[in-house]
């Protein structure tokens, strides 16, 4: 599993980095600014109609759910509740508004607690709060000096424009405004109550929250955006902090305003590039055209010249050093494949200590029998029934290597019977030429070697012969071998055929089925 998931990860890197490279090498042809102020703007209008969409659902809803109220039923504590539940839902939304000939109400969020008034008396310069925690439990109450915009002008310049716009939403910027100086953008709107009589409400968003909004990717440090509305249009030079610090003299500004109107003159606007210069430096403006049921005209991105060069620059050198880091992380998963083959290697190397196990540490495991990691043979090749040297015992053994080389690994005892009493080797000794264990272990090796090869041999193969109760033993310990291991016998007939052994328990067990042996191997060295 782990080796599928190494393999994917360096063909995902791999691809990527290709990828990468495909874009770095379609991007170098030569951009011009006026195709790159276009995508900018493209993108800016599409995430400006995504708002004002959101902002048109909360729109419509409020005015479904006002329709079956009556203006008996607007008090503090249902307005509260209803403000506080619509914002809870909308968390890019800042607050709620709601004023009628009688009352105004504000509800905003306020860092981790909530702040609403609800004034009977309309004043200029005097604002009742009291703040409220999750539970709109009144937990303090003040009197501010300051009003955010409410007042009488304010309240009947909103009601005449929206008169004037219909069932569109009315839009406006305020910047640098409340004691904590904040930028906001608000959408107002008229709900009609059950009895028949109407009031204003807007929905305020935090300018700056909206910043990401306006500019998902921040291609651009310093962009100025103008918001044009039916009625009016707002240029938010966005490139500060702060918009308070920005001048409203600034010439870019000024022009980018001049421009606007000289294309609201026009019978039919249309969307279209500027080139200005200002103060010797290019800039470059597109305007994009929104749909006029979202209550806005227009929006439009201006920005330097340089800035554009720059941030296509960027964006070719940024598709040529991920091709880099990708191509370079593909390699180093593509290392740790091999990395993790030459570990295992070693880690079964390095686990054998090519000493002999100690007598206490050979009874005790003859103590405890065969299992699925330890095996007893009477011999290596000596027939102790029939007393003679059989060959076919040879291959019982190359089977038991096998079977434990496909599983888990284990150990094979030569010179101990089934049961575990102890053999000894010195009758396979004396069927050898070297009648010793250097000419057990020489003819021993042959026959492994000449079976599952050189490498499987020195690898994952460790040959000892401890002393017990004066007896030489041979123990054969294997780690797991890292593809399968097919057994060459011959059948009754004398031709060549490979079989597929396991370890099953105590014993070495043979899989026939073909279909058996495929998943075994996918599921154990895939």
């Amino acid at each position: 599993m782990i080796k599928k998931f190494r393999f994917w990860a360096f063909l995902f890197f791999l691809v990527a980095g290709i990828i990468s490279l495909v874009f770095y090498a379609t991007t170098i042809e030569k951009s011009y600014s006026d195709q790159t102020i276009k995508k900018l703007s493209d993108k800016l209008q599409a995430h400006v109609i995504g708002f004002l969409e959101n902002n048109q659902v909360s729109t419509d809803s409020l005015k479904r759910d006002f329709s079956i109220l009556k203006y008996e039923d607007l008090t503090p504590g249902f307005l509260n509740l209803y403000a506080f539940k619509k914002l809870q839902n909308n968390p890019e939304m800042q607050g709620l508004i709601v004023f009628s000939n009688r009352f105004h109400f504000l509800f905003a969020r306020d860092k981790n607690s909530w702040v609403a008034t609800y004034d009977t008396i309309l004043n200029d310069t005097l604002t009742n709060w009291v703040r409220l925690n999750n539970n709109l439990k009144v937990v303090g109450r003040w009197t501010d000096t300051y009003n955010y915009f409410i007042d009488e002008v304010a309240i009947n310049k909103t009601r005449n424009l929206l008169k004037k716009s219909g069932k569109q939403s009315l839009w406006k910027v305020l910047l640098h405004k409340g004691t904590s100086q904040k930028d906001f953008i608000l959408s107002s709107n008229t709900a009609r109550l059950k009895d028949g009589k109407s009031l204003v409400f807007a929905f305020v968003y935090d300018l700056r929250r909206q910043k990401r909004a306006f500019f998902p990717i921040f291609d651009l440090a310093h962009p100025i955006v103008s918001l044009v509305t039916p009625f009016e249009y707002f240029t938010i030079p966005l490139y500060s902090a702060d918009t308070s610090s920005v001048s409203v003299k600034d010439p870019a500004v000024n022009q980018v305003s001049r421009l606007l109107k000289e294309w609201e003159k026009s019978s039919h606007p249309t969307e279209r590039s500027y080139l200005f210069v200002q103060e010797g430096r290019k800039y470059w403006m597109h305007i994009a055209l929104i749909p006029h049921s979202l209550g806005m005209r227009a929006v439009a991105y201006a920005t330097t010249e340089k800035e554009l060069k720059t941030m296509e620059k960027f964006k070719k050198n940024l598709y040529g050093y991920a091709s880099l880091i990708f191509i370079f992380i593909a390699l180093l998963w593509l290392l740790s494949l091999r990395e993790k083959k030459i570990r295992t290697s070693r880690n079964s190397v390095s686990s054998f200590t090519g000493k002999p196990l100690g007598e206490s540490a050979v009874l005790e495991i003859l103590e405890k029998g065969e299992s699925e990691q330890t095996e007893f043979k009477s011999s290596l090749r000596w027939d102790y029934r029939e007393q003679k040297v059989n060959p076919v015992l040879e291959t019982v053994i190359l089977k038991s290597i096998a079977a434990f080389a496909n599983g888990k690994g284990g150990s094979l005892f030569i010179g101990v019977n089934d049961e575990g009493e102890i053999l000894g080797l010195e009758p396979d000794f004396n069927t050898l030429k070297k009648k010793d264990t250097d000419g057990f272990e020489l003819h021993l090796r042959r026959l492994i070697k000449n079976q599952f090869g050189i490498s499987f041999s020195t690898a994952h193969l460790e040959i000892t012969f401890p002393e017990v109760a004066g007896k030489s033993l041979c123990v054969i310990r294997m780690s797991p071998s890292h593809h399968p291991l097919y057994l060459k016998t011959k059948n009754k007939n004398g031709n060549e055929t490979e079989k597929f052994y396991v370890r099953m328990g105590n014993a070495s067990q043979e899989i026939s089925s073909l279909r058996e042996i495929n998943q075994y191997i996918k599921n154990r060295f895939e």
